[in-house]
């Protein structure tokens, strides 16, 4: 996190990889698992694993 003064701003964070729906461990995934994610989760499976992003989609 940058601080400019005024407040705190997240520069350039990549989302984690947190287990879906808790934001807190990470987890095996399965089609489930994937149902639960939200956007920064599937964003960061999508950047770090591609083909797995690809055959939950599915």
């Amino acid at each position: 996190m940058k601080y400019n003064g005024e407040r705190a701003e997240q520069a350039d964070a990549d989302p984690a990889p947190y287990a879906a729906g808790t934001g807190s461990v990470p987890v095996a995934l399965d089609r489930d698992a994937f149902a639960r994610m939200g956007y920064r989760e599937r964003l960061a499976l999508k950047k770090e694993n591609p083909e797995v992003y690809k055959e939950l989609r599915k």
